[in-house]
């Protein structure tokens, strides 16, 4: 699915504001390019791994990238079984204040 343009520069938006605020941990590379493969255009993604990795991510390191993204607040991942997890995106990041 084509990712629309506005939510590309909002996503990587987003990703910039929380690397620049977070200097010290900031998030991988393609984080702003995983995101918007997952999102294009909607804020909920129910992919398999194999397909968001199809796109040209590493099977290898995408589950860290996942749990990475969901702990900084930018995804939460809902469980269900026998069908691939689905992903809600949060711009900009719900980051907890600790």
């Amino acid at each position: 699915m084509p990712i629309d343009e506005h939510r590309r520069d909002e996503i990587a938006a987003a990703v910039a504001a929380y690397d620049s605020a977070h200097p010290s941990a900031p998030l991988p590379g393609n984080a702003a390019g995983l995101l918007a493969v997952m999102f294009p255009t909607e804020d909920v993604c129910q992919r398999s791994r194999e397909a968001i990795a199809a796109e040209g991510f590493n099977l290898d390191r995408l589950p860290a990238m996942l749990r990475r993204l969901v702990e900084t607040g930018f995804l939460s991942r809902h469980r269900v079984a026998k069908v691939p997890d689905t992903y809600r995106l949060h711009l900009p990041a719900e980051v907890d204040a600790r």
